[in-house]
């Protein structure tokens, strides 16, 4: 349990949590609730008011626990049940129950089970090799831990293609189906392809014209961080609603490029719309570089901090031809894979 503490709630109500807050210990972050998604579940403990609880009502994030609901007035039983639906079994009325409050947030502090991370890897520029990178995370990620693997790109070859499990059954995006926005990640997983037990594919179907649904995704991902699972995200290039929903919820992103004057030219543009969705975004560097670039001139004229430079392994397309791609510890892919999974913390849940 984090001792950052996200209160969505008003100014009437905005002093008596932060008093006591800070007298459970807890640093507090302020959000509208409208604009939660990232802090959401990465908050140790999530106060709403009334007025939130009918925001996020409408919006449906996962149940969590350490949600608590204040108000200063008897709400309706329609915002009770609200609020229950969010995780918030208590509900504190402030001023007069102040101390009940720093009770429970007290308590709260005991180390529990996190939420796992989530993270995004989109190319800079055509043929910049995100995919291959994102399925090297993935296949290095599911060494400790248990992962999905969300391609999102419609347009592009597809991850599953690069992991070797194209032929294999499964749902793909146009398959799934959710009732009332939930899905339970446990279920999902022995759904779709699988690379092994520990890491699961969720891939656009090939020749369906059916785009991919916004709230299918971000409750796919949410069901699946609460679950305690790592995601990495195949992102495309266009940045319409899906690509800014996902940039919304995850906590890093990496941009992926070449260390050529095209690739900076066009990773530029990338990064300046990640830019516009404020999260933490780095560049991974494939080499390599034809007019004598260095990374970390790369990552400079780009705007983002270096995460992980590579050689490119001109054997690689023959292998993955003839099997799904392997990120060998010692080679420049699979080194390149483990920093970038170093930077992601998950639960402590390790791969069963």
């Amino acid at each position: 349990m984090t001792d950052e503490l996200l209160a969505l709630v008003g100014p009437d109500l905005r002093e008596d949590v932060a008093r006591c807050a800070a007298a459970a210990g807890y640093r507090i972050r302020t959000a509208p609730a409208a604009d939660c998604r990232r802090d959401w579940l990465r908050a140790g403990v999530v106060i709403v008011d009334v007025e939130a609880i009918g925001v996020l009502a409408g919006l449906g994030p996962p149940g969590r626990d350490g949600v608590i609901a204040v108000t200063d007035h008897e709400p309706a039983e329609e915002i009770r049940r609200s609020a229950m639906n969010l995780g918030a079994d208590q509900m504190i009325t402030l001023p007069a129950d102040e101390a009940r409050l720093v009770g429970v947030l007290t308590g709260f502090r005991s180390p529990s089970r996190g939420t796992a991370g989530a993270l995004a890897l989109i190319g800079g520029h055509g043929g910049a090799g995100a995919t291959t990178l994102a399925a090297a995370v993935a296949a290095v990620a599911s060494e400790s831990s248990r992962v999905l693997v969300l391609d999102v790109d419609e347009y592009g070859a597809g991850i599953d293609l690069a992991l070797g499990i194209e032929g294999r059954s499964g749902l793909r995006w146009q398959d799934l189906t959710l009732e009332g926005g939930a899905v339970r990640a446990s279920s999902l997983h022995r759904a779709l392809p699988q690379v092994n037990d520990h890491l699961s594919v969720l891939c656009p179907q090939r020749d369906n014209a059916r785009r991919i649904g916004v709230d299918a995704v971000t409750a796919t991902m949410d069901a699946a961080r609460v679950d305690g699972d790592l995601v990495v995200v195949d992102l495309p290039r266009t940045f319409e609603a899906i690509t800014n929903a996902i940039l919304d919820s995850v906590d890093l992103v990496v941009l992926v490029t070449t260390a050529s004057l095209p690739g900076v030219a066009a990773s530029r543009r990338v990064a300046a719309r990640i830019a516009e969705r404020a999260v933490t975004a780095e560049v991974a560097v494939r080499g390599p570089a034809p007019s004598g670039l260095r990374a970390v001139e790369v990552a400079d004229a780009i705007g983002l901090p270096l995460i992980t430079a590579y050689r490119a392994d001109p054997a690689l397309p023959s292998r993955m031809e003839s099997g799904r791609l392997r990120a060998a510890p010692r080679s420049p892919l699979g080194r390149a894979a483990r920093t970038i999974r170093g930077r992601i913390g998950t639960a402590d849940r390790p791969a069963a």
